[in-house]
């Protein structure tokens, strides 16, 4: 065979194999229809404030408040306890109704007691304790438009709500906190995928929620209230955040 028929023959091969090889990857897509995910921060900012009513005028004694974190690992801040103590880190299950819609939900949960004690029988310390508890449960609905290929762009929608209480207990008598923290959030990203099985996921999202919040005492030293406490509104705040997450996918 002549030289540049060998040259040509190579050339065709390895344009065949190019085609080939980038055909296959464009027809890269999930396994399955399941996604199970964990996602964590790397960079966000949190501005909160209090709450105020129609036609209050704001008060520049109020307190408001800004966090700025940074480093992959961070329990994601709308899964925080809205009224301070224990963090979250959240797992997300999802699944492919479409192939351009996956409808899921983040959810977690935590709760710690911490107590005092020591060889003193009198001591009243040895009655006290704290008990907290934060859960937190974040349906979501991501839109792909490109539904096959290396890497998959999304649109997030998404809703929810985190919760918690703090109960400090002294002795027979207890002091109960609560707050309920609703949101809502979008975002954008993209879905890498480094085989059909698993992808690493990059986005970019807001969310804002609104902070309710009640307070109950109880016990034989604690009178009743009249009238009885009720939930209020008591903060809000935004959250803009660069996020990473790892999927799998079956």
């Amino acid at each position: 065979m002549k030289l540049h028929r060998l040259a040509l023959t190579v050339s065709l091969v390895c344009a065949l194999g190019s085609i080939a090889t980038t055909a296959e990857a464009a027809k890269v897509a999930p396994a399955g229809k399941v996604r199970v995910h964990l996602d964590t921060e790397v960079l966000s900012w949190t501005h909160g404030r209090p709450y105020l009513d129609p036609g209050e005028a704001p008060n520049p004694a109020n307190p408001r408040w800004n966090v700025i974190g940074f480093g992959a690992g961070r329990p994601v801040t709308i899964d925080g306890n809205p009224i301070g103590g224990a963090s979250v880190i959240a797992l997300g299950v999802g699944y492919g109704i479409h192939r351009h819609l996956i409808l899921g939900a983040r959810f977690g949960m935590n709760l710690s007691h911490s107590f005092d004690r020591n060889n003193n029988p009198d001591d009243g310390e040895n009655d006290d304790s704290i008990t907290s508890f934060v859960g937190t449960f974040t349906p979501y609905i991501e839109f792909l438009p490109i539904a096959e290929g290396p890497i998959l762009p999304f649109i997030l929608l998404r809703t929810g709500f985190t919760g918690a209480t703090v109960t400090s207990n002294d002795g027979p008598n207890w002091l109960r906190t609560g707050a309920m923290a609703p949101l809502v959030g979008v975002g954008f990203g993209a879905h890498a995928f480094v085989n059909q099985y698993f992808s690493i996921d990059f986005g970019l999202t807001f969310d804002y929620r609104w902070v309710h919040g009640i307070g109950r005492a109880g016990g034989p030293a604690v009178p009743p209230t009249a009238p009885p406490p009720t939930w209020g509104r008591t903060a809000q705040s935004f959250t803009l955040a660069a996020t990473l997450g790892l999927s799998t996918w079956f």
